[in-house]
């Protein structure tokens, strides 16, 4: 076989192997990176939907606060309305019990006047005249003048009597008919409040409901990521070499000088859902950016993103212990270093599902998560 024809074998041969074996292999490469795309893509999308569901919830909480603010005021202003319109009632009840008293009393010296104003008339006008003139003595004369004196008082003052019950009357009624207006007024501006109230009540239960729909989605959002720890936990349980020793000692505290703890390991009450979750670890508050190390010696069997942990980590540390580091702004090791106890392997951040920065760490032993606390 000459050159030439080598040559032409060789190519061919090359052809064959590439189609054979690079080719599929390019192939597998460009389907498993379009995978990884997609994954990606989904899970920017899955976050993009968290954000704006807390940050709909969060406006929605704000403008139900201030609808109950509104309507606090508004029932104090109604309470206080109803209060003046019971005190006008009290005073109408007072007043009519008065008029009642004064029509009576305007009845009994009208009818002492007629009486007394018949006699008169039946004795005529010179009764009194008489009665002087027929007196025995200057001393009887001055005797009766004084009878006829008094009784002319007497009959003054029972007319002045009946013209006082009548002003009463009058001043009473008058009293009563103001009374009665300034509560038909304030029962017009009640009645408005009430109506006003009602539809901020309205507007306020319209919010809360779109408040609980807000949170039913949020909360299949976080159960969805739930089952999505958890199988990432199944996974890395299934990488950890089973046959290797616990690295031994008790673990290092992973936020060195940040030991404020804001969410402890266990259940507890979700601002947002309102309900009790479980928490799987311990939230401990340190600033973007801060140094993160690993509790102890092991190897590194995660360090990746999700949408729920954010850019997260999980080492082996050998005996069925692992432990896990959330929310990181930044990973300093990848997957497979190995690792030593203090060593830096992140930056805290707020990534994934946060409210601000903080370091989430769990403690996971033979796949269940464990209080990290009983490690130190």
């Amino acid at each position: 076989m000459n050159g030439k024809a080598k040559k032409i074998t060789a190519i061919i041969i090359i052809i064959v192997f590439a189609f054979a074996f690079i080719f599929p292999l390019i192939a597998n490469m460009l389907v498993r990176a379009e995978q990884l795309n997609d994954i990606g893509q989904k899970k920017q999308q899955t976050q993009s939907e968290i954000n704006k569901i807390k940050k709909t919830n969060k406006d929605i909480l704000r403008e139900k606060k201030k609808a109950d603010e509104k309507i606090k005021t508004l029932e104090q202003g109604v309470f206080a309305l109803q209060k003046e319109i019971n005190q006008y009632d009290e005073r109408l009840a007072v007043l009519e019990g008065e008029l009642e008293q004064a029509q009576t009393d305007a009845e009994k010296q009208y009818c002492a006047l007629k009486k007394r104003i018949r006699v008169m008339y039946e004795q005529g006008a010179d009764s009194y005249l008489d009665v002087l003139l027929s007196s025995g003595s200057l001393t009887d004369f001055l005797n009766r003048f004084e009878i006829i004196k008094q009784i002319t008082e007497y009959d003054n003052k029972r007319f002045k009597k009946l013209i006082e019950a009548i002003n009463q009357i009058e001043i009473k009624t008058e009293e009563t008919e103001q009374i009665k207006a300034q509560k038909a007024d304030k029962m017009s501006v009640l009645q408005k409040e009430k109506d006003y109230l009602g539809a901020e009540q309205k507007n306020r239960d319209q919010l809360v409901n779109e408040n609980n729909m807000e949170i039913a989605q949020l909360e299949k959002f976080l159960n969805e990521l739930d089952a999505i720890e958890a199988r990432l936990k199944a996974e890395a349980a299934a990488k950890m070499n089973k046959n290797t020793k616990y690295a031994g000692g008790q673990l290092e505290w992973p936020a060195p000088g940040y030991y404020t703890i804001t969410s402890p390991f266990g259940s507890r009450y979700h601002p947002v859902l309102k309900i009790n979750r479980m928490h799987n670890g311990l939230d401990i508050a340190a600033p973007n950016g801060a140094s993160v190390v690993a509790a102890n010696d092991g190897t590194v069997i995660r360090a990746t993103y999700n949408s729920s942990y954010g850019n997260y980590i999980i080492i082996d540390h050998g005996g069925g212990i692992a432990t896990l580091y959330a929310h990181s702004s930044k990973l300093c090791v990848s997957q497979g270093t190995k690792v030593k106890r203090g060593q830096e392997i992140m930056k805290v951040g707020s990534t994934g599902v946060s409210t601000g920065p903080h370091l989430h760490y769990e403690v996971i032993s033979n796949g269940s998560n464990v209080n990290p606390a009983s490690y130190y």
